[in-house]
């Protein structure tokens, strides 16, 4: 089964606006620690780029690693495993940047 144009796109441009807004999250961050020194920016900072990471791990994969859309029902399972884990450690270490604040 393969994909047509338009949910490519489609999907690209939601990969490419969340991953949009999490750098911008993490330059926030690192401009708000700039400005006040206070430590529970830099681990927001740190957050946010785990969240970003954690969204670009599958489309990196896919389209660097092994290729667009072959990936086998395993590859999927490990792949969004890794890509979980990550999201889950970004937002613990915001949650933790949070209540230190």
């Amino acid at each position: 089964m393969s994909m047509s144009s338009v949910q490519l796109l489609g999907l690209f441009a939601a990969v490419f606006s969340a991953l949009l807004a999490s750098l911008a999250l993490v330059v926030l961050s690192v401009s708000a620690y700039r400005r006040s020194r206070h430590r529970s920016f830099t681990s927001a900072a740190v957050g946010f780029g785990l969240v970003t990471i954690g969204l670009s791990i599958e489309i990196v994969y896919q389209l660097f690693v092994r290729g667009p859309y072959l990936l086998g029902g395993g590859e999927v399972v490990g792949l969004q495993t890794v890509e979980r884990f990550v999201l889950a450690a970004g937002l613990l270490v915001l949650l933790y940047s949070i209540v230190r604040y």
